[in-house]
């Protein structure tokens, strides 16, 4: 285990249940695992017996530890690979919808987490997510309009994925026991996504301008982004003494809309 990985290995088997129940894996499941550490949710991965199962550590100091669970004598199905996750290529690996279960590294879970929804405008994609993130993060992720944690990550992961909080996990259900405590959600893809999903860049543009000096009103960055015959034809307006975090999600993909057609 290396420090500068940020790992903070899992030890309540009664949480790795948890995890496992939701992600409701059935034997033609292909699975993507980030983190899988000492194995302890490994393991339970395995005896559900998947379909495949793709295991991705950046920490080659665990190699000994995990090979055992990866006997490619026994079952050429399950993969163990030692990169750094940012840099996997999903396509390489996987050719039908997949599922991912991971007890994410904090410090990549978000850059994680936006390159996974960003994967939908390929094939494949990820139908169902059951990941674990820092307590704070995951409460970014499901935070609602009007609230100082509603920002661009709950609008992204909301135009695409339908999500629920599964618990909250106290600190001391890790080792090395970290400084926070952490949440698993649930990541359903939406059967009709809010947003096309082409239109993602328009998306993080639109959210990362107006959320930047968040606590400012909106006139002034709108007026810099559209022209006024676009403001004034869609009403944008009424947006003018409004902050960033007053806005609706839906209201984000119609502006999204509106800025590709700008």
């Amino acid at each position: 285990m290396k420090k500068k990985y940020g790992q903070n290995f899992l030890t309540n088997q009664s949480i790795v249940k948890e995890i496992i129940q939701a992600a409701e894996i059935k034997n033609n499941d292909e699975i993507l695992e980030i983190g899988p550490g000492d194995g302890i949710l490994t393991r339970e991965i395995i005896n559900k017996k998947p379909k495949k199962l793709i295991s991705i550590e950046i920490d080659k100091s665990l190699k000994k530890n995990l090979e055992g669970l990866f006997d490619v004598k026994t079952n050429n199905r399950y993969e163990l690979l030692f990169m750094d996750a940012l840099q996997f290529d999903e396509n390489s690996k996987f050719n039908n919808e997949f599922k991912i279960i991971s007890n994410l590294p904090y410090n990549i879970s978000l850059p994680l987490l936006i390159k996974w929804i960003k994967q939908l405008n390929k094939k494949p994609v990820a139908k169902k997510m059951v990941l674990m993130f820092q307590k704070e993060v995951a409460d970014r992720i499901l935070a609602n309009i009007n609230s100082k944690k509603y920002g661009r990550i709950s609008i992204l992961s909301s135009a695409f994925y339908d999500i629920k909080k599964i618990t909250d996990v106290e600190k001391k259900n890790f080792f090395p026991i970290p400084k926070v405590n952490s949440t698993i959600l649930l990541f359903d893809l939406l059967k009709k996504p809010l947003l096309n999903i082409s239109y993602i860049s328009y998306l993080e543009k639109i959210t990362t301008e107006l959320f930047s000096s968040r606590r400012k009103k909106l006139k002034k960055k709108l007026q810099k982004i559209f022209s006024n015959e676009i403001i004034n034809k869609n009403f944008l307006y009424q947006l003018f003494d409004l902050r960033a975090e007053n806005i609706k999600p839906d209201i984000y993909f119609k502006l999204a809309l509106l800025l590709k057609k700008n």
